[in-house]
């Protein structure tokens, strides 16, 4: 065991740190939040309520009355239902999956480092950057698909190397690669974009049968899921993808427009553009020094640029770090890779003139790559309690309030996801992730307060719980004039719910009274750091 721990210190001691800050982080969230896991984002909890209603009801859809097509990541709702099915329905297995998920990436990176670097404080190093940087910890919390995509990313990117640099292959590395490609665009969509990436390199390596097999593999989890949707009378993309998408208008302003959000995307995420101008210039420093184009790190960089570039341009940032995650966790194992080339094999303090300036340069330039992403780092360590404590004090409340007064009823909303999980209710999603009406009215620019009235009028929409300020965008016009506001829960410190404040709305005037006596009951039950407001109606 000693010459074990010897051997592999740096792979234990970053498990180990991962480990003892995931305990440290969840003791905190759950003191916080009354004994409760609670996720960082209400999206996870639409995976467990389509989860939930497909193992009890056999219904793919965020209740269940019908099929939605409402998760952008079908394998990872399917996953989510098989520990539903063995284990029964429960709030712990996102977070127990990405905990999985989680480790076999350290181990991945532990690995292929190994292949590339032998020094093993360099390791550890580059470890505690792919926990922390990415980062994992609060992907663990956020209790979604994103480590299972970077998982699957990495080990398409570093297979895709290894055959692309070698004239014979293996026929099992060619059949992995297939399975594994297959397996990413049915965790994300954002799969597609490394799917081209590697077509187009296989075409120029004169592969093209390969090529198009890559292209009908990765496909095939798409068009099957988009068959199922089309004979449900759904689009063939969920809607998550069509209504948050990023496909220009094809007009000279549309363009303009589209390429305009990509370079402020670029400029205004400082990591990502570091990310980038790194690894352009590793491309060409390899190219100028080994004369070669098609080794395993040049192509590794080479995917990793068009990768962030495609991304940037079709795809979005942010969201509590999440989206761009596994550009960020890929682009920190390639580039350290990389760099270890130019990394000396002994740590020494020489002054000599020549190794002073020799070490000055490589620490100014790892100062630039790793400075703007240790904010990444920061954040999520500081913010991930406090955005676990939001969605409580405002989802998961709306979610106990509905399942105490509205279980069964027909209830609108724009956030659908713990409501759903919590609470057995007939949902009308405003905002279209969950409903095909307003999606169509989305798509078309149609969608307004009217269409808003009478769409919930004909579905006997009782009450609303919404975020105002959403409604307020000039297309839409509003929260409809009939319908009458009687109280708003605020919550303190808001760094990931949709807003502060969620505003209750009897949609059927009849319900108001009785609104009116819920909402009053619940407020005695409501965490006490919510600020309530009790609104007299004037009509």
């Amino acid at each position: 065991m000693v010459y074990l721990f010897k051997r592999h210190w740096s792979l234990f001691l970053a498990l180990g740190s991962f480990f003892v800050v995931i305990t440290v982080l969840l003791f905190i969230s759950v003191i916080r939040n009354d004994g409760h896991l609670v996720y960082a984002l209400d999206d996870t909890y639409i995976h467990m309520a389509i989860a939930k209603n497909f193992v009890e009801y056999g219904v793919w859809g965020i209740n269940k009355h019908n099929f939605t097509s409402t998760s952008s990541s079908p394998l990872w709702t399917l996953l989510l239902s098989l520990t539903y099915l063995i284990f029964g329905v429960n709030e712990f297995s996102p977070f127990i999956m990405n905990i999985i998920f989680a480790t076999l990436i350290i181990l991945q990176s532990y690995s292929l480092l190994r292949k590339y670097i032998f020094k093993p404080v360099y390791i550890f190093i580059i470890l505690l950057l792919v926990i922390f940087v990415t980062p994992l910890t609060a992907l663990v919390f956020i209790g979604m698909e994103h480590t299972l995509h970077l998982l699957l990313t990495i080990s398409v990117v570093c297979l895709t190397a290894k055959i692309l640099s070698n004239t014979k292959n293996k026929f099992k590395e060619h059949l992995l690669l297939l399975i594994l490609i297959m397996l990413i665009n049915f965790v994300r969509y954002e799969g597609i974009f490394l799917m081209f990436i590697i077509s187009v390199l296989l075409v120029i390596r004169k592969r093209f049968l390969y090529s198009l097999l890559i292209v009908f593999f990765g496909l095939s989890p798409i068009v099957i899921y988009g068959i199922i949707s089309i004979l449900n009378g759904w689009y063939f993309f969920p809607n998550t993808i069509l209504i948050k998408s990023k496909i220009p208008e094809f007009s000279v302003i549309g363009f303009f427009k589209f390429f305009h959000r990509f370079s402020y995307q670029i400029v205004t995420n400082s990591d990502i553009l570091v990310l980038l101008i790194v690894a352009m210039f590793f491309i060409v420093l390899d190219i100028l020094k080994k004369n070669k184009l098609w080794t395993e790190q040049t192509i590794m960089l080479i995917i990793l640029v068009s990768l962030t570039f495609l991304h940037m341009l079709f795809a979005e940032t942010g969201s509590f770090l999440r989206y761009e995650a596994y550009l960020v966790g890929l682009g920190i194992l390639i580039l350290c890779i990389v760099m270890n080339t130019y990394l000396p094999d002994k740590i020494l303090i020489d002054l000599d003139k020549t190794s002073i300036q020799k070490y000055f340069a490589i620490g100014v330039l790892i100062g630039f790559i790793i400075l703007p992403f240790m904010g990444r780092g920061y954040l999520a360590l500081r913010n991930i309690t406090q955005a676990t404590t939001n969605i409580y004090e405002q989802q998961y409340q709306m979610g106990l309030f509905l399942k105490k007064f509205y279980q069964g009823e027909a209830v609108a909303a724009n956030d659908i996801g713990a409501i759903n999980f919590l609470a057995d209710i007939d949902c009308f999603d405003l905002w279209g992730l969950a409903n095909l009406d307003v999606a169509k009215l989305k798509l078309d620019r149609r969608y307004n307060s009217v269409h808003i009235n009478e769409l919930t009028k004909k579905k006997g929409v009782k009450i609303a719980i919404v975020y105002d300020h959403w409604f307020d965008l000039e297309n839409i016009g509003g929260i409809p004039a009939q319908w009458i506001k009687i109280g708003q829960w605020k919550i303190l410190n808001n760094i990931v719910c949709g807003g502060d404040i969620v505003s209750f709305y009897a949609v059927n005037t009849t319900e108001k009274n009785n609104l009116i006596k819920n909402f009053i009951e619940f407020s005695y039950e409501i965490p006490e750091d919510v600020i309530i407001y009790k609104i007299s109606p004037a009509h």
